[in-house]
């Protein structure tokens, strides 16, 4: 059996759904009581302190904390309802093609296919459930009292967080496989990469240089 990893974010999906589903809140739900949160972010990052916190601790991420918190309190229904309305009209309307087949031509070779990604599981949850497959590992959202709470249950699920969930995952589960695929197009994703058998880079309109020198030789290129 073959573990096959994917990445979500311009792996599968052409672009950021993490950014994108809470504008995408914002938006409908008319949300602004935590409005100013927005205009802190375009005043540290104009003034370089977000790049400076990501040179020091990428993994932090505060772009998509600050972003997140303006959601804050936020009824878990309501969350749960623009992620379907999101799935539906954003996801399922930006697939890559040609990612989106391969996924599915595992699916069909009976693959123990997974999802791994910095996304949110809401509507990451709602992707997975609807190809059935065996499953995906995704940010939390936390929750008190069924209002959101403004930030993330556990960690971020980037960077090497995804080959500890991995790790645990496969443990736990007693799983048994003969070789393992990852696809993505981060370099973020470099830890699980590293971990698997054999690393897919996709790449649209990048270099990936990054790729080269780790001796990742397999590329899909997509438009």
């Amino acid at each position: 059996m073959k573990l096959v990893i994917f990445d979500f974010c311009e792996t599968l999906v052409n672009f950021q759904t993490a950014d994108a589903f809470i504008d995408y809140i914002i938006e409908k739900e008319g949300y602004s009581k935590y409005h100013w949160i927005h205009k802190l972010d375009i005043f540290l990052t104009k003034n370089k302190l977000i790049s400076l916190i990501n040179k020091i601790a990428p993994e932090y991420n505060p772009s998509k904390r600050i972003k997140l918190y303006q959601i804050k309190n936020l009824e878990k229904e309501k969350v749960e309802k623009y992620a379907y309305l999101f799935f539906e009209n954003k996801i399922k309307t930006n697939l890559i093609e040609p990612l989106y087949e391969l996924f599915l031509s595992h699916i069909d070779n009976k693959d123990h296919v997974l999802i791994i990604s910095g996304g949110y599981s809401p509507y990451i949850k709602l992707f997975a459930e609807t190809h059935k497959i065996n499953g995906f590992f995704a940010t939390e959202l936390a929750f008190s009292s069924k209002k959101f709470t403004g930030f993330f249950k556990g960690k971020d699920c980037l960077f090497k967080q995804k080959v500890v969930l991995l790790k645990k995952y496969l443990e736990s589960n007693k799983i048994n496989y003969t070789s393992s695929v990852a696809y993505s197009d981060s370099i973020t994703d470099l830890p699980l990469l590293c971990w698997v058998d054999e690393p897919v880079v996709i790449s649209k309109n990048k270099s990936q240089l990054w790729a080269v020198k780790y001796g990742f030789k397999k590329k899909i290129k997509i438009k």
